[in-house]
């Protein structure tokens, strides 16, 4: 059986080295390496997955987390960290249950991953932008070739280059949902000018719910791990003109009392000098604990970590990861309309993805 992947990230990485050793499998990457998205997980250390049981796995998956069910329980984070054990890679566990491996960080999984599936004969072409998937009677050709089955691993928006997934999978007419920025920073029309300067503060997009942890100021507005998760959370796909409303003590239950005429040095005590002097001009200590501004815009898809939106699920089989319309065409990863939250979730995700089609693949043969 001649399969083509489409994408040498997480998932197609996966999916190469679970396929079956007598397949003929080729990977297109359109760049000059395997997992380059990959490679800047954790800043190079890897978050590699989540050690939690499905269930609660689940619980971190707030885009069509149904639809990953299956292949997250067929495919749990023990079992990543089995099969990385296979490749002599060990692992430790850090806060809130991510894995990380013990050295060689990113770089050392994907150089892992891909002499692992190379051993197995897989055939990576690098340099090779795939413009065109024709489905044939007897399969489909990419590009000039033909393959009996291809597997879409592309990933989605961001730091892509060239033809992306959505627009081969729109060709074989699949539906895109809409797509947006997941996990970025948060563009305020009026950025505090507090650039470097890191809080913990209860911040809430709207009427979403609200979240509590640290945020970072930045030039444009705010990022960091706390506002990932409120992107990641917020439902809709237009962010421009919500309020961003920060309360920058979370732990007080009440407005603190100033003393004298200059309620700076009470605020002081609970913010850098950049944001009390902005609060005492915007407020003074009512701001501290009910600041409200105004939202521009989400950060660029080209930075943001994750993709929301992709290939509608409810044309994909969540057992196999099957095309519902197209025969032997499979689909993997983030290209898919599904994310996570930061802490492993979503490598997870590509993971469990790749193994349920991978799995599926090896009972045709």
């Amino acid at each position: 059986m001649k399969v083509a992947i489409i994408g040498a990230g997480a998932a197609g990485l996966m999916c190469a080295c679970r396929l079956p050793e007598f397949f003929s499998v080729t990977v297109f990457e359109r760049n000059d390496a395997a997992g380059k998205k990959l490679l800047m997980t954790g800043n190079g250390r890897c978050n590699v997955t989540n050690l939690r049981e499905p269930d609660d796995f689940l619980e971190n998956v707030p885009r069509n987390s149904e639809f990953l069910s299956h292949a997250v329980n067929v495919f749990s984070p023990k079992d990543m960290v089995g099969f990385l054990g296979t490749l002599g890679i060990k692992t430790h566990v850090e806060d809130n249950m991510r894995v990380f491996p013990d050295v060689g960080g990113a770089a050392g999984i994907r150089n892992a991953m891909q002499k692992f599936a190379q051993s197995r004969g897989v055939d990576f072409k690098f340099h090779t932008v795939i413009t065109t998937i024709s489905k044939t009677d007897i399969g489909f050709v990419v590009n000039d070739k033909q393959f009996d089955a291809v597997i879409i691993a592309t990933g989605g928006l961001s730091y892509s280059e060239g033809v992306n997934g959505y627009t081969l999978a729109k060709s074989l007419g699949h539906t895109i949902t809409s797509t947006r920025p997941g996990m970025c920073g948060i563009v305020l029309k009026n950025p505090i000018k507090a650039q470097g300067a890191s809080v913990r503060a209860t911040i809430q997009i709207g009427d979403s719910a609200p979240l509590t942890g640290d945020i970072l100021f930045t030039d444009y507005g705010i990022s960091g791990p706390t506002v990932f998760k409120a992107v990641s959370r917020f439902h809709g796909d237009k962010i421009s003109g919500q309020s961003l409303q920060i309360n920058f003590a979370p732990d007080l239950t009440h407005t603190p009392a100033t003393t004298g005429k200059n309620p700076f040095y009470t605020i002081r005590k609970f913010v850098p000098k950049s944001i009390a002097n902005w609060l005492v001009q915007n407020g003074g200590a009512t701001a501290l604990t009910q600041s409200r501004l105004l939202i521009k815009d989400f950060r660029g898809i080209d930075g943001a970590i994750v993709t929301r939106g992709g290939v509608d699920v409810s044309q994909i089989e969540n057992k196999t990861m099957e095309s519902r319309l197209v025969k032997n065409l499979f689909f993997i990863g983030e290209v898919i309309d599904i994310d996570a939250l930061s802490g492993g979730f979503n490598l997870q995700c590509a993971f469990s993805t790749a193994v349920a089609c991978s799995t599926y693949l090896s009972t045709l043969a």
